[in-house]
């Protein structure tokens, strides 16, 4: 959903309760996103991206970061606004809501898988866009833990192309914005975690 004027909670909670359908047919290839191959299947029809940044050392820092992550923390960013319940569950329906050039974007999505791991020291999650999001595809949010060199490592991987004429005709600017993002919720997770 695009306006020219900043959307009403009862508008972005109509476009929670009503969600369609995921807008992309390739529903859990973010999965794939950590192999040559799987990245490479993509990249014809999605800009692929994957950022890691290492959030410090300990398991500490571990428990909380994945606690932060799977309450939504990282998307604490100033200037986005997370619409949604705060824990991640399948199935779950979320929106963000930003203001770029005067219009403001709510860009709704779901969570279509949860992935925990005890022996891998990992907890991720991806949501998809659903009908009505600026963009097409799938992001992967993870923390997990490097015990050898006890690193906490955040990593973003995602696949994604513009699903709206807006998108398409400011793509060098979406493609800023989705930066951006990666960095900010970085920030946002590392705060969360401290």
């Amino acid at each position: 959903m695009i306006q020219l004027r900043r959307p009403s909670q009862r508008e972005i909670d109509a476009v929670l309760t009503s969600a369609g359908p995921l807008s992309y047919p390739e529903v859990g290839s973010t999965r794939k996103l950590d192999t040559p191959a799987g990245r490479e299947s993509l990249a014809p029809r999605y800009d692929v991206d994957h950022h890691e940044f290492v959030l410090g050392k300990g398991r500490a820092l571990f428990e909380a970061a994945q606690s932060s992550l799977m309450a939504w923390r990282h998307f604490e960013v100033p200037w986005l606004q997370f619409h949604g319940s705060r824990e991640v569950t399948t199935g779950q329906v979320v929106a963000t809501v930003v203001s770029i050039a005067g219009l403001w974007f709510v860009n709704p999505c779901r969570v279509v898988y949860v992935v925990s791991s005890v022996e891998q020291f990992s907890v991720s999650f991806a949501y998809g866009t659903l009908g009505g999001h600026a963009e097409s595809g799938e992001e992967r949010f993870r923390v997990y833990f490097d015990a050898p060199s006890e690193k906490v490592v955040y990593e973003i991987a995602a696949f994604s192309r513009p699903a709206v004429l807006l998108s398409k005709l400011g793509y060098p600017l979406a493609r800023r914005l989705q930066k951006r993002f990666a960095a900010s919720s970085a920030q946002a997770l590392a705060r969360a975690s401290a």
